[in-house]
């Protein structure tokens, strides 16, 4: 039996974040070596993996707005297009620093506007009691791609130098954004090989997403549910980033693995991540279908995990064995990363018709947050010598974020330019409300 046309999309949609986050990640593994060629030190290095966050933070809402108002589907090739063409330009900053901050920035920038567009395609092709899982199985291609940026990095630099690593990424992402305009249409409706049952399915559980008026970044950004959501992500996204961007220099500094040694461990916490977010989309939409409110299944259930998974990253730097220590990696990753499904599901329980803007709101606050990360990180590990200083302030802004999602954080609508929030059948339902 064939699998439905937005199966497929989805998967297309993880292929792509596989793409994204390979050519973010592929700088950090190769981190050593071009530190190495070029003399810059780690306060240095940080401020490359920086200009990346600044150029990401820049367009996330502009690009949700797009997405919303125009077509979800091309800005997410363009974003592919644009990430793919400065990734093949970054080996040109070996020679200047100014260069390859700017080359990072303009990578950055492209990403940027890619998960909020995501977000806002999905909204079109899922329906609401999917679209947790859709979404995670969409974003997890961010922990499939940091799994395989570990070993083909670590390969393409022993096999050749760490400017082929750049040069591949690009080329995987020139494909995918060919194959991506060819099969996907903006809408189900549109794609020849749906199904009238799979449309049926589609449309009668959607939550509306059709709008065309202008969204007013202020009349968003000031509604409190997304000012809390914003507070919350800016501090979780803050310990994601340290993760993701200096682990790798982690385990070869602090607990003595080779380099190759690191392409092969490095993987194990990002694979408990990856699970992470597909059990954390499964149990999300579970809750919501067994009739739980919104509340509990998008932000209670995920806040909670978060705060739980803190132990183990302070436990992480703090153990005296190397295996111990990658074993609590393994379970905090997998336990922090059951909460990205109540993140990238709050933008369509507070905007159905803004999926995009509030992702991309959402996200820039996280990224902000980003910027600053593993440049103080950098300064911290530079100055004293030491990772358990870094460890310890990330592990409180974990509790804070878990404290803020799980008690202050709603999910009632909001409005969007005087637009009424949309419902449909199920949202009318006993016990599938969205509750308090």
């Amino acid at each position: 039996m064939a699998w439905p046309v937005r199966y497929k999309v989805v998967g297309l949609l993880m292929l792509s974040t596989i793409i994204n986050y390979l050519d973010r990640v592929n700088i950090s593994v190769a981190a050593p070596d071009i530190m190495q060629q070029t003399g810059w030190d780690k306060a240095q290095f940080g401020l490359v993996l920086s200009a990346f966050l600044c150029g990401y933070a820049l367009f996330q809402f502009p690009g949700g707005v797009i997405a919303d108002r125009w077509s979800a589907r091309k800005v997410l090739g363009l974003s592919c297009l644009g990430f793919s063409f400065f990734t093949a330009l970054t080996p040109l900053g070996q020679n200047s620093f100014l260069v390859m901050l700017v080359m990072r920035f303009l990578v950055g920038a492209c990403e940027s506007i890619s998960l909020p567009a995501l977000a806002s395609f999905n909204a079109r092709w899922v329906p609401r009691q999917e679209f947790g899982r859709a979404q995670m199985v969409s974003i997890s291609g961010t922990s499939i791609g940091q799994m395989l940026a570990y070993p083909t990095t670590t390969a393409i630099i022993e096999a050749f130098a760490w400017p082929m690593v750049f040069y591949v990424n690009a080329a995987v992402g020139f494909v995918w954004m060919a194959v991506w305009l060819l099969y996907t249409t903006d809408t189900p409706r549109e794609h020849p090989a749906i199904s009238p049952a799979e449309l049926r399915h589609i449309e009668d559980q959607r939550l509306s997403t059709t709008a065309r008026q202008t969204l007013p970044f202020w009349t968003i950004v000031t509604a409190p549910s997304v000012l809390l959501l914003c507070l919350t992500y800016m501090l979780y996204a803050f310990i994601a980033w340290i993760f993701i961007l200096w682990f790798p220099t982690y385990l070869v500094e602090a607990r003595g693995f080779s380099r190759m040694e690191m392409g092969i461990i490095g993987m194990l916490p990002t694979f408990g991540s990856f699970l992470g977010m597909l059990c954390g989309g499964v149990v999300s939409d579970w809750l919501l279908r067994r009739g739980y409110s919104a509340r509990v299944a998008r932000a209670r259930f995920p806040g909670v995990c978060v705060g739980l998974a803190m132990p183990l990253l302070v436990g992480g730097v703090l153990v005296p064995s190397a295996t111990l220590s990658v074993a609590c990696f393994v379970l905090f990753y997998f336990i922090f990363s059951l909460a990205v499904a109540g993140y990238w599901t709050m933008p369509l329980e507070l905007g159905p018709r803004a999926v995009g803007a509030v992702g991309g709101i959402m996200n820039t606050s996280g990224n902000f947050a980003g910027i600053f990360g593993p440049l103080v990180a950098g300064f911290i590990i530079a100055q004293t010598g030491s990772w358990v200083t870094l460890f310890y302030v990330a592990a409180a802004c974990g509790l804070v974020s878990s404290a803020i999602f799980t008690f202050l954080v709603r999910t009632e609508p909001i409005r969007v330019a005087g637009i009424a929030p949309a419902a449909t059948g199920e949202q009318t339902q006993v016990g599938v409300g969205l509750g308090h």
